[in-house]
C-alpha cells in the first residue's frame, strides 16, 4: 500500500471534532408539563455544571465517523501495486538506443521492453488507450491514443534495434507535453535510463503517474574504446585503447586483420575495472584499413567488440593556376605547403579535361564553376555565381571576424595591410572571416557542392605575402580545400549526418554498406552529406575516374557513452529535472500502483446516503 498525499492528514481533525459535537449537552427547550416526577433524571443531567455529557451508543455518529474516515482515507491517495496499465490513457516509452543492445539471458534490453510492452498491450481494459513513442535518437510517435490492441502489437513487434544514442529529455518532454494535455494520462518508461544527456521539467505541467520499468541488470562490458593507424617509415603503426566498464577484471584477446579478414597480428590483454589499456603494433602489413576485434570472458555487449581504422596517409593533390599576369608569390607558396603538384594555366580549358583537386584563380573568374574546389584571388568581374560590385579602396585594418575556423587558425592578421579590395554582394553558403571596415576580405564557404575561398583584394596589393600569416593561412586554405590533404573520413555515427568528401571528375559513384548491398550515388560537386544508416560496420564508397576507380572507406560505430551498460534509474526530481542514478531490475519504481481514491470517495457517499435515511427515520 502507498500513500500518494499524506500532507493531507490534517483533515482527519474532522473525526474529534464529531464526537466533541455529541460530547456537548443538547440545548434546552421550555415546555409546560403536567408533571416532573418522571423527569427527575433527565432535570438533574440539565442541572448539572458540567457541559458535557457521558458519550452513548448512537447509530448517527457511527455512520457519520464511518464516513468521515472513509474521506480522509480518499484524500490521502492509497494505492495498491500493480503490473498493469493504470490510467486511462498511457503514454508508453521504449527506449532504443546503443545500450539496449545488450543481452540479458536469452533476450536484449530492446527484446525484453518490446515483450513487457505487448504484456501491458493484452491487459488493456475497456476504454483504455496508449499513445506509443519510440526514445531513439529523435523520439517518434509510433500510435496515437490507440485502443486497438492488435495494431498497438504490431508496432511493438516492428521495431528494429538502433545503434545510435537515444535523446532521453526530448522523449521525456514529449511524453509530459502528451500527457499533460490529456486528463487522466500517465508515462510509462522502458529501458536501461543510459543517455547522454538530461532534461529539465516543469514539475508541475508533467503528469503525477510517472513510472519507470527497468531493463537492465548486466554491468559488465569490456570496449574497443579507440582504433588508430598511421603509416610510418617501417610500415602501418596501429593503436587500441580498450576500456573495461564493469566492475570486475576483464581478460581476452585482441586480432587485428585487414579488410579482406586475413588475420595479421593478436595478443592477450587484462584490463581492471574502470581503467582502459592500450596495446601497439609496429609495422603492420600495408592495407587500406584495419579491422580489430576483441574477445573478452566477460561482456554483455558485443556490438562495441570491433572497429575499423584507415591510416592517415598524406596524398599528392593536383592544383592548377590560372593567373595571366602571373604570381610568383602563390606559386611558391603552392608549390611549399602540402605536397601539391602545381600546374600553371593562362585559361581555364574549355573542354573538360583531367580534373584537379584545386583551382587557384588570381585574377581571373571563370563563367562556371569547374570539378574541384575553388581559390579565386582578387576578382574582377561578375558572372553567374559571383556577384561582384566594383572595388573599393581600404584604409582600415583587417580583423577577424572568428577564431575558431580552421582558415585562420595560427594567422595573425593584424600587422596586415591592404590598399584596396573587391566588393561583393550576398551568397548563401559563404561566410566573413576577415574583414576591413565593411568590406569582406576572405570569405569561404560552398557553392554549387564545392568549396570554395575567396580573397577579394590582389596580393600585389597587399604585404600580406611579405608576412609569416601568408605560409600559415595558405597551408589553411590547402588542407581545407584539397581532399587528399586532410584525414580519413569520419567519425561517423548511426543517424547522423556525415560529410563525405568526393573526388572531382567522377563519373560514377558506388557506396557498398557492410552486409555488401550497393547504392548509385548520385551527387556533384566535391562532398556529399549522408544521413548514416543505422547499422554499424564497414562502408566502401567507389568511384570511377578517367585514370581508374578509386575506394575510400568509413566506419559507422556506436558512440563510446553506449558502451557504458550500467542499468540506470530515470526519475523525476522534485524540482522537475530529470536524474538519473544507478538502478536495477529491484527498482522501487519498477511497478505501477492504481489509486483507491474514487473508490474511497464513494463509499464515503453512501454512508452519508445512508446515515440522513436514518435521521429521516428518527433512529
Amino acid at each position: 500500500m502507498q500513500w500518494m498525499a499524506l500532507g493531507n492528514m490534517w483533515f482527519a481533525l474532522i473525526i474529534p471534532a464529531i464526537i466533541v459535537l455529541y460530547l456537548l449537552k443538547r440545548k434546552v427547550e421550555d415546555r409546560v408539563i403536567p408533571s416532573t416526577l418522571l423527569w427527575q433524571r433527565t432535570l438533574q443531567n440539565w442541572e448539572a455544571v458540567r457541559p458535557w455529557e457521558k458519550l452513548r451508543r448512537n447509530l448517527l455518529l457511527f455512520l457519520q465517523l464511518l464516513a468521515a474516515v472513509l474521506l480522509v482515507l480518499a484524500l490521502l491517495r492509497p494505492a495498491v501495486t500493480t503490473d498493469g496499465v493504470t490510467t486511462d490513457h498511457t503514454v508508453l516509452v521504449i527506449e532504443n538506443a546503443g545500450s539496449m543492445q545488450t543481452r540479458e539471458g536469452e533476450q536484449t534490453r530492446l527484446e525484453k521492453a518490446m515483450t513487457a510492452a505487448s504484456g501491458l498491450v493484452e491487459e488493456l481494459g475497456n476504454g483504455q488507450t496508449i499513445t506509443l513513442i519510440e526514445a531513439g535518437r529523435e523520439p517518434k510517435v509510433l500510435l496515437s491514443k490507440s485502443s486497438d490492441q492488435q495494431q498497438l502489437l504490431e508496432a511493438i513487434k516492428h521495431l528494429s534495434p538502433s545503434y545510435g544514442s537515444a535523446d532521453t529529455g526530448a522523449a521525456l518532454s514529449l511524453a509530459g507535453a502528451i500527457a499533460a494535455n490529456e486528463t487522466g494520462s500517465g508515462v510509462i518508461w522502458m529501458g536501461d535510463g543510459a543517455a547522454d544527456r538530461t532534461v529539465e521539467l516543469n514539475a508541475a505541467a508533467y503528469p503525477d503517474h510517472f513510472r519507470f520499468m527497468q531493463m537492465g541488470m548486466t554491468r559488465e562490458n569490456t570496449a574497443i574504446g579507440a582504433f588508430v593507424t598511421q603509416t610510418g617509415t617501417n610500415g602501418v603503426n596501429g593503436l587500441v585503447r580498450i576500456d573495461n566498464h564493469g566492475s570486475r577484471v576483464a581478460k581476452g584477446n585482441v586480432t587485428i586483420y585487414d579488410q579482406d579478414e586475413k588475420l595479421l597480428d593478436t595478443d592477450s590483454f587484462s584490463v581492471e575495472p574502470g581503467a582502459s589499456r592500450t596495446i601497439t603494433w609496429d609495422q603492420l602489413t600495408a592495407a587500406p584499413v584495419y579491422q580489430a576485434v576483441i574477445e573478452s570472458q566477460q561482456d554483455g555487449l558485443s556490438s562495441d567488440n570491433e572497429a575499423w581504422s584507415v591510416p592517415f596517409t598524406t596524398g599528392v593533390g593536383k592544383a592548377a593556376l590560372i593567373s595571366p599576369t602571373g604570381n610568383r608569390f602563390l606559386h611558391q607558396a603552392l608549390q611549399t605547403v602540402g605536397s601539391m603538384e602545381v600546374e600553371n594555366m593562362q585559361q581555364l580549358p574549355e573542354k573538360k579535361g583531367e580534373a584537379r583537386d584545386v583551382w587557384v584563380f588570381d585574377g581571373v573568374v571563370p563563367d562556371r564553376l569547374p570539378d574541384g574546389n575553388v581559390l579565386l584571388i582578387a576578382p574582377e568581374r561578375a558572372v553567374d555565381w559571383l556577384p561582384y560590385e566594383g572595388k573599393r579602396e581600404l584604409d582600415e585594418q583587417p580583423k577577424t571576424l572568428t577564431t575558431d575556423d580552421s582558415l585562420l587558425r595560427y594567422v595573425d592578421w593584424r600587422d596586415v595591410h591592404v590598399a584596396k579590395s573587391a566588393v561583393l554582394g550576398d551568397m548563401p553558403g559563404m561566410k566573413t572571416l576577415v574583414q576591413a571596415g565593411s568590406t569582406d576580405l576572405v570569405q569561404a564557404g560552398t557553392i554549387n557542392g564545392k568549396r570554395v575561398v575567396i580573397v577579394g583584394f590582389d596580393l600585389h596589393d597587399s604585404d600580406l605575402p611579405l608576412r609569416p600569416a601568408f605560409p600559415i593561412f595558405m597551408q589553411n586554405v590547402i588542407t581545407w580545400l584539397a581532399p587528399t590533404q586532410a584525414a580519413p573520413i569520419g567519425p561517423a555515427y548511426p543517424g547522423e549526418v556525415l560529410s563525405v568528401p568526393l573526388s572531382p571528375g567522377a563519373n560514377k559513384r558506388v557506396l557498398t554498406n557492410p552486409d555488401g548491398q550497393q547504392q548509385s550515388i548520385q551527387a556533384t560537386g566535391t562532398s556529399w552529406m549522408l544521413e548514416v544508416p543505422d547499422r554499424t560496420g564497414l562502408y566502401r564508397l567507389d568511384e570511377t575516374l578517367d585514370s581508374g576507380q578509386k575506394s575510400k572507406y568509413f566506419a559507422v560505430q556506436m558512440k563510446e557513452t553506449e558502451s557504458d551498460i550500467t542499468p540506470k534509474t530515470i526519475r523525476l526530481g522534485s524540482n522537475g529535472e530529470a536524474q538519473q542514478g544507478e538502478g536495477n531490475q529491484q527498482t522501487a519504481n519498477a511497478a505501477g500502483s492504481r489509486e483507491l481514491m474514487k473508490w474511497l470517495a464513494a463509499l464515503a457517499l453512501l454512508a452519508l446516503f445512508v446515515e440522513w435515511r436514518v435521521y429521516q427515520r428518527g433512529y
